[in-house]
């Protein structure tokens, strides 16, 4: 099969490994690649080794709107006028009231209709894009005019967010006419079937995002554990209660607590977070890093004891899927403590494989890092068991694999009659 993954930007961002990691293993399964990214990405200061596998037969122009893409989409419009005006006409009514969705949908318009025409040139038997917003909305615009079935994943701010600038208003059109729907999460899962009838409910299917377990390999905790050796590697924003972290810290060291936290990243957090361990006095205990490859991550998850970061829902509705990282810290073998957000518990399952405490309680974050701390015999059986559920759930060539199989034998979504006469044309 020869297919199409609509990405945010190209080159791929640094912080959506998972993306590059499921096109890589669909192309090692034979499948054959061609990338539509909506925005070109400048250079970036982090670039993941990992990355270099991906081999696509052709990456569609990254420049939202030129004249060679209005050209290529007034042609598509002038042979396939009624599917666009169906599509388009369905996605704005669908949107409703909510302007930046009309506003996202027209930028990305022209893009999606210049591709409908060049998918089809390149042979392209499926669309899919990473992603339930913008992305999707182009995969669903080409997809549906060119008469190709188109797929999506949704992660987690893209059906979350209440943001009246990011609220996913085109949704339940994108769930009526997509072949399908994947989640990260049996709690996303859960919301997205709830928008269609009981009797489409297969159609919207869990996919755990997966991870390069021969990367981030199993090994012993590292020895000795004074000081504890805890890490976070993360975007530096709301929903991952970074605050709540560095206040744990406060109080970790008010208890007498030998322990050294490294926090890796970047995002519009940095500021606050370095003046919060400034103003707390843990400038020799926590160290604030930059992004870091995900080779550097691994070695760090290697050296460290454990991984904490306690996730929230943020003040407009986000909150993360299940945090990739997560899965590369317990491949690695080092326990997770986190929150009971979204679909963290599908993972980090408290007394098993990780450790849960309530959002926003620094107290009880504190609490939890005593206790592993006190506790060999409890980190490592949470590792063992940790290594043992990524293996099952987050192999990524496993979910690749499905993921291909299940759009393969999804059933044809595309109006039948549309279908029929893409089939001619």
């Amino acid at each position: 099969m020869r297919i199409a993954y609509v990405i945010p930007a190209w080159p791929p961002q640094p912080s959506q490994p998972f993306v590059v990691n499921e096109m890589i293993e669909v192309q090692r399964a034979g499948h054959e690649l061609v990338v539509v990214p909506l925005y070109p990405l400048a250079e970036a200061a982090v670039r993941h080794g990992t990355y270099d596998a991906l081999r696509p037969v052709a990456v569609l122009p990254t420049r939202l709107i030129d004249g060679g893409t209005v050209l290529s989409a007034l042609a598509t419009v002038l042979r396939h006028p009624v599917r666009t005006l169906r599509t388009l006409g369905g996605l704005h009514a669908t949107a409703g009231r909510h302007l930046w969705q009309h506003v996202r949908l027209a930028a990305i318009t022209p893009k999606a209709l210049a591709a409908a025409r060049r998918l089809r040139a390149l042979g392209v038997g499926h669309v899919h894009a990473h992603f339930a917003n913008q992305t999707a909305d182009c995969a669903a615009i080409a997809g549906s005019v060119a008469g190709i079935p188109f797929s999506f994943t949704a992660h987690a701010y893209d059906i979350y967010s209440t943001d009246p600038k990011l609220v996913n208003a085109t949704l339940p059109w994108k769930l009526r006419h997509a072949r399908r729907a994947f989640t990260v999460s049996r709690y996303a899962a859960g919301l997205l079937r709830a928008l269609l009838p009981a009797s489409e409910h297969e159609r919207v299917q869990v996919a755990y995002v997966g991870i390069p377990t021969s990367l981030f390999r199993f090994e012993a905790l590292p020895a000795g554990d004074r000081p504890l050796r805890l890490l976070c590697v993360a975007r530096f924003q709301e929903k991952k209660g970074l605050d709540t972290l560095v206040d744990a810290c406060a109080r970790l060291r008010d208890r007498g607590l030998l322990f050294q936290l490294r926090m890796f990243g970047d995002g519009p957090l940095r500021p606050a977070l370095a003046a919060q361990i400034a103003a707390l006095g843990l400038g020799e205990l926590v160290h604030l890093g930059q992004p870091i490859p995900q080779e550097a991550v691994a070695a760090e998850m290697r050296a460290c004891h454990a991984f904490v970061m306690p996730c929230r829902r943020d003040r407009t509705g986000d909150m993360d899927g299940i945090p990739t990282v997560f899965m590369e810290a317990m491949a690695s073998g080092r326990p997770v403590v986190s929150c009971a957000v979204s679909g963290v518990p599908e993972l980090v399952r408290d007394g098993e494989t990780g450790l849960i405490v309530p959002p926003d309680d620094p107290d009880a974050l504190a609490d939890a890092v005593v206790r592993l701390a006190a506790d060999g015999a409890l980190r490592e059986r949470l590792a063992r068991a940790g290594r043992a559920l990524v293996e099952r759930q987050h192999d990524q060539a496993q979910n690749a694999r499905r993921v291909v199989a299940l759009l393969a034998a999804g059933g044809d979504r595309t109006d039948p009659a549309l279908a029929a006469r893409a089939a001619g044309a």
